[in-house]
């Protein structure tokens, strides 16, 4: 659940609904062919890579989508934005027989996903090519677990990152169960393997096709086409806010940037480093200036999308003119739910069997924090070393820095009048018996809530008291792990350090 669902007013938070000017730009050659381009995404600012199929003449003259095999090409980007001449990749991501395309970034790790389609029945699965410490990938290897379903297709990988690291995979498929045609599901990424897969359900997906899911990690939304009824033609891009399974009802982006064609793959390369607006990337269309032979509507080509310089500066003008504006749209937009703060083993009070506590949150942050060089010692390997230092400073400090924005927005709302209930879950790790990890997670919420009673001099005081402010609690107790820990002793280990945890489930504003 996420706060702008609970608003009493409508506030849609991409950009891409407003009333902008944005420009789409038709690539030049040798970047598009008369063959089939797609996919553009830039690696850092030196690299765009993409997937291209080339066209083959046969007797009757016309473009024949199945004559040859798609591949990955890549192409320098210079200092003064001029692009190279494409070749096919050098990582190894290519297959002589079958088809290579949609690439995705885990834009932390740089690992990729992509696709590999047979040539005949044009069935995908989901391949994954971990990042080498210098240069290129390792040899890629086909994604285990459910996401690949035997006699059915899974394609269109999009990477993005839950609050507590965990890797989330949206993709797409035409496995049962779905809504009807191809559907966007989801799967997390936990020791190298796909779990459950996941419908995004009717807010995001309908009984027509959806492709080519991209997500907007930094402002929470998910860009994806369709070609259900309601759009200009073909396939249109749209986007819905949310995260998982939870979303806002999806509508299609800003007019000038469908067409009647097909409009596909889009995604976001450029933001304001000051906002998080999205400036501009990459799409692939059909529309009547892409390359053919001979059939206008055969082939695709890469196109790139860039916001109207003007129109930044306007809503920039506007924000500073429009009470609260700015605050809805830079904060609501963060706050994805569940949000997650970690303990170090036994913390707080421990060896304790109490269930309360007058620790506060903010101290066992502070001594968690303070532990990060000692993690990482205890890791067997470099991989897990690198994981646990990026978990303290995202997941331990960043998450810390993502309540205190909570907090601070949930002063506002109470000073307008709302009432608020907040819910938080408390977990431990598997160590200690049943009865006693169960009052330990109970101990690591009350902590929070002890937080929240000190909080900037005691601003939420009266509001618990007299309930304006309500804390609904859920103690867990142990979280079994899903993964063996690595770790020279286990409460150092990934999986330990990832149970120890309160999780904010979601605010409820009335």
């Amino acid at each position: 659940m996420m706060l702008c669902v609970s608003l009493a007013f409508t506030f849609h938070l991409s950009p891409f609904t407003l009333r902008a000017q944005y420009h789409v730009v038709h690539l030049e050659k040798p970047l598009n062919t008369p063959g089939s381009e797609t996919g553009a995404l830039r690696l850092g600012d030196t690299v765009l890579v993409f997937s291209s199929m080339p066209p083959t003449v046969k007797t009757n003259s016309q473009f024949d989508v199945g004559g040859g095999v798609m591949q990955v090409y890549q192409s320098r980007i210079a200092k003064n934005g001029r692009v190279a001449k494409p070749k096919p990749d050098r990582w190894g991501l290519n297959s002589k027989r079958d088809h290579t395309g949609n690439i995705a970034v885990d834009p932390w790790t740089k690992d990729l996903y992509f696709t590999r389609g047979d040539v005949e029945t044009l069935n995908c699965e989901i391949y994954f090519a971990k990042k080498k410490k210098r240069r290129g990938w390792e040899k890629p290897v086909k994604l285990k677990g459910p996401v690949n379903m035997k006699g059915y297709t899974s394609t269109h990988p999009a990477v993005g990152r839950l609050s507590d690291s965990t890797v989330i995979l949206y993709f797409v498929s035409n496995r049962p169960d779905g809504l009807g045609g191809a559907d966007i599901w989801y799967t997390l990424i936990k020791g190298g393997k796909s779990t459950e897969c996941v419908n995004l359900g009717p807010m995001v997906n309908s009984d027509a096709d959806e492709y080519t899911p991209f997500y907007d990690q930094r402002n929470g939304v998910l860009y994806f086409s369709s070609d259900r009824e309601g759009g200009k033609g073909g396939q249109d891009i749209y986007c819905a806010v949310g995260q998982r399974n939870s979303w806002q009802k999806a509508e299609a982006v800003c007019g000038c940037l469908n067409s009647e064609q097909n409009d596909l793959y889009f995604n976001i390369s450029d933001y304001d480093s000051a906002t998080g607006r999205p400036l501009g990337g990459f799409l692939s269309s059909n529309r009547s200036d892409s390359y053919f032979l001979t059939d206008t509507s055969c082939c695709n080509d890469l196109y790139r999308w860039r916001v109207d310089s003007s129109f930044v500066e306007e809503v920039a003008m506007a924000m500073d003119t429009i009470e609260n504006i700015d605050t809805i749209q830079q904060r609501v937009r963060r706050f994805m739910f569940p949000l997650f703060l970690y303990f170090h083993n036994d913390d707080p009070d421990p060896q304790s069997r109490e269930v309360t506590t007058e620790t506060s949150y903010s101290s066992c942050l502070r001594r968690y924090a303070s532990l990060r060089e000692e993690y990482i010692a205890k890791q067997q390997n470099a991989d897990d070393s690198s994981m646990t230092a990026l978990f303290f400073d995202t997941c331990v400090v960043g998450n810390y820095n993502r309540i205190e924005e909570l907090l601070d927005y949930v002063e506002s709302l109470l000073d307008a009048g709302n009432r608020i209930t907040i819910t938080i879950a408390g977990y431990a790790s598997p160590v200690y018996k049943t009865d006693y990890n169960l009052n330990l997670s109970q101990r690591r919420i009350v902590s929070f809530i002890n937080m929240i009673r000190a909080w900037r001099g005691g601003v939420f005081e009266d509001a618990l008291d007299d309930g304006r402010l309500n804390i609904a609690q859920k103690p867990h107790g142990a979280v079994e792990p899903t993964t063996e820990s690595q770790s020279k002793d286990p409460v150092y280990g990934l999986p330990a350090v990832l149970a120890r945890r309160i999780e904010i489930l979601g605010c409820e504003i009335k």
